[in-house]
């Protein structure tokens, strides 16, 4: 009895003394905050550049397995990736500025229309049961919200951006780095694994290399593909906003299922405000769109990587949307296909050691 209560008021002592110790933690926050801030700050371009050196790790190696030599190959995809990007960024970014500004110029008229086309939901809904059109009423407020606190951030971001300019530009350095150093850094990260551990690591980051790292890479080829071809097929329409609009389907296509709506949304209404003949021919065009994606690029590129019912994926992009909003929405699949990938490397584990 004495041993036993002796344990509980050792236990009860731990949790005053971890209470105490957060207390302390909480008041002295000001004093470690901004040193905390300052280091996270500072960790973001090496995990940016960690997370192109993932991207690009396969293709090196496809190159360097081919008799080139590891830095070739490496200074090859570097060049053709970097280089695209800032060619990309001089040919486009004047062009995408411009049709910014003319979007900003045609927002009243965008948003007259939007009013009168709530007015007729309006309408068509006050004779629906109350609870049914108080459900309507709350989707479209929480849709408004939603995208108004995503313009805002928007702004935030670009100004961030613009302020941590420098941090970019130390980006592609990181990058060449990683890449040059991959094995060495491999090694060092793996003697950090517990050794009894060591080979259960491996077989599971195998694991996810093999489902996350694959579809990652798909899904960015496949938006980056939809871009262009959003971006071709409006400006063959004569849509005026057509790069903003390609950059805007492509980005929101990363989402499944919700990403082609949240993207056709804003396209349909610019095009509405221009006249009914241009707002049809948008209209086919992002059908058209969703049809390739849907039937040749994502089977092709991505393939069945994720391995679920789309009932599952569905239900995890609503929980993460509630949650996270926005950024809920972007990291709801990929987390899941992580959780996919664990679940399946240890039942295919337990039935390996059952046989």
């Amino acid at each position: 009895m004495d041993g036993l209560k002796l344990k509980w008021i050792y236990r009860l002592c731990l949790i005053l003394l971890i209470g105490l110790v957060g207390i302390v933690f909480y008041y002295l926050k000001p004093v470690y905050l901004h040193i905390v801030i300052g280091v996270l700050k500072s960790m973001v371009p090496f995990l940016i550049g960690l997370i192109i050196a993932y991207l690009l790790h396969p293709a090196i190696e496809y190159i360097h397995n081919k008799g080139i030599k590891r830095v070739i190959a490496i200074l090859l995809i570097y060049l053709l990736f970097f280089g695209g990007c800032v060619l990309g960024l001089y040919l486009l970014l004047p062009i995408f500025k411009q049709q910014w500004q003319d979007i900003l110029r045609a927002f009243p008229k965008v948003m007259a229309l939007y009013d009168n086309f709530l007015s007729k939901i309006e309408r068509k809904t006050s004779r629906m049961p109350i609870f049914l059109h108080n459900r309507i009423d709350l989707m479209i407020n929480g849709a408004e919200k939603s995208g108004l606190s995503l313009l805002s951030k928007s702004g935030e971001w670009m100004k961030q951006l613009v302020n941590n300019i420098i941090s970019l530009f130390i980006i592609p350095f990181i990058v060449f780095y990683f890449l040059k150093d991959y094995k060495v850094l491999s090694n060092m990260f793996w003697k950090i694994i517990p050794y009894k551990w060591r080979y259960e690591a491996k077989g599971l980051a195998k694991e996810l290399n093999n489902t996350f790292g694959k579809y990652i890479r798909g899904q960015i080829l496949v938006c980056f593909l939809l871009f262009v071809l959003a971006t071709i097929f409006l400006w063959i329409v004569r849509m005026k906003y057509a790069l903003v609009l390609g950059v805007v389907i492509g980005i929101t296509d990363i989402i499944p299922y919700f990403g082609p709506v949240i993207g056709a949304v804003p396209t349909l209404f610019l095009a509405a405000s221009e006249g009914t003949g241009l707002l049809i021919r948008v209209g086919i065009t992002i059908i058209v769109l969703q049809l390739i994606e849907g039937n040749v690029l994502s089977p092709l590129i991505i393939g069945k990587s994720i391995h679920t019912h789309p009932v599952i994926i569905m239900f995890s992009l609503l929980v993460a949307g509630e949650i996270a909003g926005f950024i809920g929405l972007l990291i709801a699949v990929p987390l899941l296909v992580v959780i996919i990938s664990v679940i399946r490397y240890y039942s295919n584990r337990k039935e390996r050691l059952s046989t």
